[in-house]
Protein backbone atom coordinates (compact mmCIF):
# COMPACT_ATOMS: atom_id res chain seq x y z
CA UNK A 1 0.00 0.00 0.00
CA UNK A 2 1.23 3.53 -0.75
CA UNK A 3 2.63 5.40 2.27
CA UNK A 4 1.21 8.59 0.80
CA UNK A 5 -2.01 9.88 2.31
CA UNK A 6 -4.58 11.66 0.15
CA UNK A 7 -6.47 14.02 2.43
CA UNK A 8 -9.56 16.20 2.10
CA UNK A 9 -10.18 18.99 4.59
CA UNK A 10 -13.45 20.94 4.67
CA UNK A 11 -14.76 23.66 6.91
CA UNK A 12 -17.77 22.53 8.91
CA UNK A 13 -18.47 19.24 10.63
CA UNK A 14 -20.11 16.43 8.69
CA UNK A 15 -23.14 14.79 10.26
CA UNK A 16 -22.42 11.04 10.61
CA UNK A 17 -26.00 10.37 9.46
CA UNK A 18 -25.05 11.63 5.99
CA UNK A 19 -22.51 8.80 5.85
CA UNK A 20 -24.75 6.03 7.10
CA UNK A 21 -27.99 7.04 5.38
CA UNK A 22 -28.71 6.82 1.65
CA UNK A 23 -30.48 9.69 -0.09
CA UNK A 24 -29.20 12.37 2.29
CA UNK A 25 -27.70 15.40 0.53
CA UNK A 26 -27.21 18.73 2.26
CA UNK A 27 -25.05 21.18 0.33
CA UNK A 28 -24.99 24.87 1.13
CA UNK A 29 -23.69 26.20 -2.18
CA UNK A 30 -26.18 26.92 -4.94
CA UNK A 31 -23.77 25.58 -7.58
CA UNK A 32 -22.87 22.40 -5.71
CA UNK A 33 -21.53 19.63 -7.93
CA UNK A 34 -21.89 16.62 -5.66
CA UNK A 35 -24.94 15.08 -4.07
CA UNK A 36 -23.53 13.45 -0.91
CA UNK A 37 -26.59 11.25 -1.11
CA UNK A 38 -24.90 8.14 -2.52
CA UNK A 39 -21.46 9.18 -3.72
CA UNK A 40 -19.70 9.25 -0.35
CA UNK A 41 -20.98 5.76 0.46
CA UNK A 42 -19.85 4.57 -2.96
CA UNK A 43 -16.38 6.07 -2.48
CA UNK A 44 -15.99 4.38 0.93
CA UNK A 45 -17.11 1.06 -0.51
CA UNK A 46 -14.71 1.21 -3.48
CA UNK A 47 -11.71 2.18 -1.37
CA UNK A 48 -12.33 -0.68 1.06
CA UNK A 49 -13.11 -3.18 -1.71
CA UNK A 50 -9.72 -2.47 -3.28
CA UNK A 51 -7.85 -2.94 -0.04
CA UNK A 52 -7.42 0.69 0.94
CA UNK A 53 -8.36 2.42 4.16
CA UNK A 54 -10.45 5.51 4.89
CA UNK A 55 -10.94 7.49 8.08
CA UNK A 56 -13.21 10.49 8.55
CA UNK A 57 -12.99 13.01 11.38
CA UNK A 58 -16.17 14.96 12.12
CA UNK A 59 -14.54 17.61 14.25
CA UNK A 60 -12.66 15.58 16.87
CA UNK A 61 -14.89 12.51 16.46
CA UNK A 62 -13.11 9.75 14.59
CA UNK A 63 -14.94 7.41 12.24
CA UNK A 64 -12.80 4.55 11.02
CA UNK A 65 -14.19 2.34 8.29
CA UNK A 66 -13.55 -1.34 7.78
CA UNK A 67 -15.30 -4.52 6.62
CA UNK A 68 -17.02 -7.51 8.16
CA UNK A 69 -18.26 -10.73 6.59
CA UNK A 70 -21.90 -11.53 7.31
CA UNK A 71 -24.19 -14.20 5.97
CA UNK A 72 -27.66 -13.42 4.69
CA UNK A 73 -29.60 -16.62 4.01
CA UNK A 74 -27.08 -18.69 2.03
CA UNK A 75 -24.77 -15.96 0.74
CA UNK A 76 -21.81 -14.19 2.36
CA UNK A 77 -21.56 -10.38 2.05
CA UNK A 78 -18.81 -7.97 2.98
CA UNK A 79 -20.47 -5.24 5.03
CA UNK A 80 -18.90 -1.83 5.55
CA UNK A 81 -18.30 -1.04 9.21
CA UNK A 82 -17.85 2.27 11.03
CA UNK A 83 -15.93 2.05 14.30
CA UNK A 84 -16.59 -1.67 14.31
CA UNK A 85 -20.34 -1.47 13.75
CA UNK A 86 -21.83 -2.80 10.50
CA UNK A 87 -23.59 -0.23 8.36
CA UNK A 88 -26.54 -0.82 6.05
CA UNK A 89 -24.48 -1.33 2.90
CA UNK A 90 -21.78 -3.64 1.55
CA UNK A 91 -18.66 -3.26 -0.57
CA UNK A 92 -20.82 -4.19 -3.56
CA UNK A 93 -22.19 -0.64 -3.51
CA UNK A 94 -20.82 1.21 -6.53
CA UNK A 95 -19.89 -2.12 -8.08
CA UNK A 96 -19.35 -0.62 -11.55
CA UNK A 97 -17.39 2.37 -10.28
CA UNK A 98 -13.62 2.63 -10.72
CA UNK A 99 -11.08 4.15 -8.34
CA UNK A 100 -10.87 7.44 -10.23
CA UNK A 101 -14.62 7.87 -9.68
CA UNK A 102 -14.19 7.42 -5.94
CA UNK A 103 -11.46 10.09 -6.00
CA UNK A 104 -13.67 12.33 -8.12
CA UNK A 105 -16.53 11.96 -5.65
CA UNK A 106 -14.50 13.01 -2.62
CA UNK A 107 -12.81 15.77 -4.61
CA UNK A 108 -16.14 17.13 -5.85
CA UNK A 109 -17.55 17.09 -2.35
CA UNK A 110 -14.50 19.06 -1.25
CA UNK A 111 -15.05 21.59 -4.05
CA UNK A 112 -18.69 21.92 -3.00
CA UNK A 113 -17.62 22.63 0.57
CA UNK A 114 -14.82 24.98 -0.62
CA UNK A 115 -12.23 22.83 1.11
CA UNK A 116 -8.78 21.57 0.11
CA UNK A 117 -7.32 18.31 -1.18
CA UNK A 118 -3.65 17.44 -0.72
CA UNK A 119 -1.14 14.60 -0.41
CA UNK A 120 1.12 14.08 2.59
CA UNK A 121 3.23 11.40 4.25
CA UNK A 122 2.88 12.98 7.68
CA UNK A 123 0.30 12.52 10.39
CA UNK A 124 -2.70 14.84 10.34
CA UNK A 125 -4.48 16.45 13.25
CA UNK A 126 -8.25 17.03 13.16
CA UNK A 127 -9.85 20.33 14.13
CA UNK A 128 -13.09 20.94 16.01
CA UNK A 129 -14.73 22.96 13.21
CA UNK A 130 -13.59 20.84 10.26
CA UNK A 131 -14.20 17.57 8.46
CA UNK A 132 -11.02 15.64 7.64
CA UNK A 133 -11.01 12.61 5.32
CA UNK A 134 -7.86 10.48 5.16
CA UNK A 135 -7.40 7.84 2.45
CA UNK A 136 -4.53 5.35 2.16
CA UNK A 137 -4.57 3.44 -1.11
CA UNK A 138 -2.10 3.02 -3.97
CA UNK A 139 -4.87 3.13 -6.59
CA UNK A 140 -6.37 6.20 -4.96
CA UNK A 141 -2.97 7.92 -4.86
CA UNK A 142 -2.51 7.07 -8.56
CA UNK A 143 -5.83 8.81 -9.25
CA UNK A 144 -4.48 11.89 -7.45
CA UNK A 145 -1.28 11.78 -9.54
CA UNK A 146 -3.38 11.58 -12.75
CA UNK A 147 -5.99 14.04 -11.53
CA UNK A 148 -5.57 16.26 -14.62
CA UNK A 149 -7.51 13.53 -16.49
CA UNK A 150 -10.28 13.80 -13.91
CA UNK A 151 -10.27 17.44 -12.79
CA UNK A 152 -9.49 20.31 -15.17
CA UNK A 153 -6.77 22.51 -13.78
CA UNK A 154 -5.75 24.51 -16.85
CA UNK A 155 -6.88 27.96 -17.92
CA UNK A 156 -9.15 27.95 -21.01
CA UNK A 157 -7.82 29.01 -24.40
CA UNK A 158 -11.26 30.24 -25.43
CA UNK A 159 -14.21 31.16 -23.24
CA UNK A 160 -17.48 30.74 -25.12
CA UNK A 161 -21.14 30.85 -24.17
CA UNK A 162 -21.82 27.76 -22.10
CA UNK A 163 -18.42 26.16 -22.73
CA UNK A 164 -14.66 26.63 -22.36
CA UNK A 165 -12.07 25.27 -24.78
CA UNK A 166 -8.81 24.08 -23.21
CA UNK A 167 -5.53 23.19 -24.90
CA UNK A 168 -4.59 19.56 -25.41
CA UNK A 169 -6.18 16.45 -26.84
CA UNK A 170 -8.57 14.44 -24.68
CA UNK A 171 -10.72 11.34 -24.68
CA UNK A 172 -13.18 13.01 -22.32
CA UNK A 173 -15.67 15.87 -22.07
CA UNK A 174 -15.68 17.75 -18.77
CA UNK A 175 -18.68 19.21 -16.99
CA UNK A 176 -18.03 22.19 -14.71
CA UNK A 177 -14.40 21.13 -14.57
CA UNK A 178 -15.07 17.45 -13.80
CA UNK A 179 -14.60 14.52 -16.21
CA UNK A 180 -18.10 13.48 -17.20
CA UNK A 181 -18.20 11.74 -20.61
CA UNK A 182 -16.01 9.34 -22.57
CA UNK A 183 -15.85 10.31 -26.25
CA UNK A 184 -16.12 7.75 -29.04
CA UNK A 185 -13.09 9.42 -30.67
CA UNK A 186 -10.39 11.63 -29.10
CA UNK A 187 -10.77 15.39 -29.52
CA UNK A 188 -8.00 17.81 -30.51
CA UNK A 189 -9.12 20.23 -27.80
CA UNK A 190 -10.49 19.61 -24.31
CA UNK A 191 -14.07 20.80 -23.80
CA UNK A 192 -15.57 21.91 -20.50
CA UNK A 193 -19.35 22.39 -20.63
CA UNK A 194 -20.67 25.00 -18.20
CA UNK A 195 -24.35 24.97 -19.23
CA UNK A 196 -26.66 22.85 -17.06
CA UNK A 197 -26.87 19.16 -17.98
CA UNK A 198 -28.54 16.15 -16.39
CA UNK A 199 -26.11 13.70 -14.79
CA UNK A 200 -26.46 10.06 -13.86
CA UNK A 201 -25.88 8.92 -10.29
CA UNK A 202 -22.21 8.21 -11.06
CA UNK A 203 -21.87 11.83 -12.22
CA UNK A 204 -21.54 11.14 -15.97
CA UNK A 205 -23.53 13.10 -18.55
CA UNK A 206 -26.90 11.39 -18.92
CA UNK A 207 -27.48 12.17 -22.60
CA UNK A 208 -24.36 12.47 -24.76
CA UNK A 209 -26.26 14.20 -27.59
CA UNK A 210 -26.75 17.23 -25.33
CA UNK A 211 -22.98 17.42 -24.87
CA UNK A 212 -22.55 17.26 -28.67
CA UNK A 213 -25.14 20.03 -29.03
CA UNK A 214 -23.40 22.42 -26.63
CA UNK A 215 -19.99 21.74 -28.17
CA UNK A 216 -21.01 22.39 -31.78
CA UNK A 217 -23.03 25.49 -30.88
CA UNK A 218 -20.13 26.94 -28.91
CA UNK A 219 -17.49 26.11 -31.54
CA UNK A 220 -19.56 27.78 -34.26
CA UNK A 221 -19.22 31.02 -32.26
CA UNK A 222 -15.41 30.89 -32.17
CA UNK A 223 -13.67 34.08 -33.26
CA UNK A 224 -10.06 32.84 -33.25
CA UNK A 225 -9.33 32.08 -36.90
CA UNK A 226 -6.55 29.59 -36.22
CA UNK A 227 -8.77 27.57 -33.87
CA UNK A 228 -11.66 27.70 -36.35
CA UNK A 229 -9.43 26.40 -39.14
CA UNK A 230 -8.22 23.49 -36.98
CA UNK A 231 -11.75 22.52 -35.94
CA UNK A 232 -13.30 22.54 -39.43
CA UNK A 233 -10.38 20.66 -41.04
CA UNK A 234 -9.98 17.98 -38.37
CA UNK A 235 -8.68 14.72 -39.76
CA UNK A 236 -10.29 11.29 -39.70
CA UNK A 237 -10.39 9.67 -36.29
CA UNK A 238 -10.88 12.95 -34.40
CA UNK A 239 -14.08 13.90 -32.60
CA UNK A 240 -14.24 17.30 -34.34
CA UNK A 241 -14.41 15.54 -37.71
CA UNK A 242 -17.86 14.15 -36.79
CA UNK A 243 -19.37 17.48 -35.64
CA UNK A 244 -22.45 18.52 -37.64
CA UNK A 245 -22.57 22.33 -37.79
CA UNK A 246 -25.69 22.40 -40.00
CA UNK A 247 -28.09 23.90 -37.45
CA UNK A 248 -25.72 26.41 -35.88
CA UNK A 249 -25.42 30.19 -36.23
CA UNK A 250 -21.74 30.76 -37.06
CA UNK A 251 -19.85 33.87 -36.03
CA UNK A 252 -18.67 36.22 -38.76
CA UNK A 253 -15.09 35.02 -38.21
CA UNK A 254 -16.17 31.38 -38.46
CA UNK A 255 -18.00 32.07 -41.72
CA UNK A 256 -15.04 33.97 -43.18
CA UNK A 257 -12.56 31.19 -42.43
CA UNK A 258 -14.86 28.48 -43.82
CA UNK A 259 -15.51 30.43 -47.04
CA UNK A 260 -11.80 30.96 -47.65
CA UNK A 261 -11.06 27.28 -47.04
CA UNK A 262 -13.92 26.24 -49.32
CA UNK A 263 -12.72 28.49 -52.15
CA UNK A 264 -9.31 26.77 -52.06
CA UNK A 265 -10.80 23.24 -51.93
CA UNK A 266 -9.07 22.60 -48.60
CA UNK A 267 -8.70 18.93 -47.76
CA UNK A 268 -10.83 17.55 -44.90
CA UNK A 269 -13.05 20.64 -44.80
CA UNK A 270 -16.20 19.89 -42.79
CA UNK A 271 -18.97 20.35 -45.37
CA UNK A 272 -21.63 20.82 -42.70
CA UNK A 273 -19.72 23.96 -41.67
CA UNK A 274 -19.91 25.18 -45.29
CA UNK A 275 -23.66 24.54 -45.27
CA UNK A 276 -24.13 26.41 -41.99
CA UNK A 277 -22.16 29.45 -43.17
CA UNK A 278 -23.96 29.60 -46.51
CA UNK A 279 -27.38 29.25 -44.90
CA UNK A 280 -26.63 31.88 -42.27
CA UNK A 281 -25.65 34.42 -44.90
CA UNK A 282 -28.49 33.59 -47.27
CA UNK A 283 -31.05 34.11 -44.51
CA UNK A 284 -29.89 37.72 -44.25
CA UNK A 285 -30.33 38.37 -47.99
CA UNK A 286 -34.13 38.44 -47.70
CA UNK A 287 -34.00 41.98 -46.30
CA UNK A 288 -31.56 43.43 -48.85
CA UNK A 289 -32.83 46.04 -51.31
CA UNK A 290 -31.19 47.16 -54.54
CA UNK A 291 -28.99 50.20 -54.00
CA UNK A 292 -29.09 52.97 -56.64
CA UNK A 293 -26.14 53.07 -59.05
CA UNK A 294 -24.34 56.18 -60.26
CA UNK A 295 -23.92 56.76 -64.00
CA UNK A 296 -20.51 55.07 -64.21
CA UNK A 297 -21.61 51.96 -62.29
CA UNK A 298 -24.81 51.71 -64.35
CA UNK A 299 -22.79 51.88 -67.58
CA UNK A 300 -20.50 49.17 -66.26
CA UNK A 301 -23.49 46.99 -65.31
CA UNK A 302 -25.16 47.47 -68.71
CA UNK A 303 -21.92 46.64 -70.51
CA UNK A 304 -21.40 43.50 -68.42
CA UNK A 305 -24.95 42.26 -68.99
CA UNK A 306 -24.61 42.88 -72.75
CA UNK A 307 -21.32 40.97 -72.92
CA UNK A 308 -22.72 38.03 -70.93
CA UNK A 309 -25.69 37.85 -73.30
CA UNK A 310 -23.40 37.77 -76.35
CA UNK A 311 -21.53 34.71 -75.06
CA UNK A 312 -24.72 32.84 -74.18
CA UNK A 313 -25.49 33.82 -70.56
CA UNK A 314 -28.70 35.85 -70.20
CA UNK A 315 -27.87 36.92 -66.67
CA UNK A 316 -30.59 39.60 -66.55
CA UNK A 317 -33.28 36.92 -66.77
CA UNK A 318 -32.95 37.04 -62.98
CA UNK A 319 -33.31 40.25 -60.92
CA UNK A 320 -29.84 41.69 -60.22
CA UNK A 321 -29.55 43.38 -56.82
CA UNK A 322 -26.49 45.43 -55.93
CA UNK A 323 -25.78 45.80 -52.22
CA UNK A 324 -23.08 47.43 -50.13
CA UNK A 325 -21.73 44.25 -48.51
CA UNK A 326 -22.30 40.49 -48.84
CA UNK A 327 -19.63 39.33 -46.43
CA UNK A 328 -15.87 39.41 -46.35
CA UNK A 329 -14.38 38.35 -49.70
CA UNK A 330 -17.85 37.61 -51.11
CA UNK A 331 -18.47 39.23 -54.52
CA UNK A 332 -21.82 37.70 -55.41
CA UNK A 333 -24.59 35.38 -54.24
CA UNK A 334 -27.45 33.49 -55.86
CA UNK A 335 -30.55 33.10 -53.71
CA UNK A 336 -34.32 32.91 -54.15
CA UNK A 337 -34.08 33.32 -57.94
CA UNK A 338 -32.12 36.54 -57.57
CA UNK A 339 -28.52 37.53 -58.22
CA UNK A 340 -26.86 39.59 -55.49
CA UNK A 341 -23.77 41.61 -56.36
CA UNK A 342 -21.49 43.38 -53.89
CA UNK A 343 -20.73 47.04 -54.63
CA UNK A 344 -17.07 46.08 -54.35
CA UNK A 345 -17.44 43.87 -57.44
CA UNK A 346 -18.31 46.88 -59.61
CA UNK A 347 -15.29 48.71 -58.22
CA UNK A 348 -13.08 45.83 -59.39
CA UNK A 349 -14.01 46.39 -63.03
CA UNK A 350 -16.31 45.09 -65.77
CA UNK A 351 -14.33 41.89 -66.30
CA UNK A 352 -14.74 40.86 -62.65
CA UNK A 353 -18.40 41.87 -62.76
CA UNK A 354 -19.01 39.67 -65.82
CA UNK A 355 -17.40 36.66 -64.18
CA UNK A 356 -19.44 37.12 -61.01
CA UNK A 357 -22.73 37.54 -62.90
CA UNK A 358 -22.06 34.39 -64.93
CA UNK A 359 -21.15 32.35 -61.85
CA UNK A 360 -24.33 33.33 -59.98
CA UNK A 361 -26.41 32.77 -63.16
CA UNK A 362 -25.03 29.20 -63.38
CA UNK A 363 -25.92 28.59 -59.74
CA UNK A 364 -29.53 29.58 -60.41
CA UNK A 365 -30.00 28.08 -63.86
CA UNK A 366 -28.16 24.79 -63.40
CA UNK A 367 -28.47 24.38 -59.60
CA UNK A 368 -24.72 23.87 -59.18
CA UNK A 369 -23.03 24.60 -55.85
CA UNK A 370 -19.88 26.53 -55.13
CA UNK A 371 -16.72 24.56 -54.48
CA UNK A 372 -18.12 21.44 -56.15
CA UNK A 373 -16.64 19.24 -58.85
CA UNK A 374 -19.90 19.51 -60.80
CA UNK A 375 -19.43 23.29 -60.96
CA UNK A 376 -15.77 22.88 -61.88
CA UNK A 377 -16.60 20.46 -64.71
CA UNK A 378 -19.35 22.75 -66.04
CA UNK A 379 -16.93 25.69 -66.25
CA UNK A 380 -14.30 23.61 -68.06
CA UNK A 381 -16.93 22.40 -70.54
CA UNK A 382 -18.05 26.00 -71.09
CA UNK A 383 -14.43 27.08 -71.67
CA UNK A 384 -13.93 24.37 -74.27
CA UNK A 385 -17.21 25.31 -75.98
CA UNK A 386 -16.06 28.92 -76.28
CA UNK A 387 -12.79 27.62 -77.75
CA UNK A 388 -14.77 25.70 -80.34
CA UNK A 389 -16.64 28.87 -81.28
CA UNK A 390 -13.39 30.80 -81.63
CA UNK A 391 -11.72 28.14 -83.78
CA UNK A 392 -14.85 27.60 -85.82
CA UNK A 393 -14.82 23.82 -85.57
CA UNK A 394 -15.97 21.21 -83.02
CA UNK A 395 -13.54 18.97 -81.16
Amino acid sequence: MSSKIVAFRNKGVIDPKSITTFGVSSKEGEGAIGFFGTGLKYAISIILRQGGSITIYAGMDKMEFGTRQEKIRVDEFTFVTMNGHALGFTTEVGKTWETWQAFRELYCNTLDEQGECFVTDKGLEPAEDETLIIVKSKEFHDAWVNRSEIILGSEPLHTLEGMDVHAGASEFVFYKGIRALKLSSPSMYTYNIKSSLDLTEDRTIKHSFYADHYIRQALSRLTDKHAISKVVTAGDGLYERSIDFSNTSPSEEFSTVVRVLAKTFTKNLNHSAVTACRGNLLDSLAEIEHMPLNNVDQMRMDKAISFCRRIGYSVDEYPIIVTEFLGEEVLGRAHNERIFISKRTLMMGTKMLCGTLIEEFIHLRHKLRDESYAMQNFLFDALVSIGEQLTGEPL
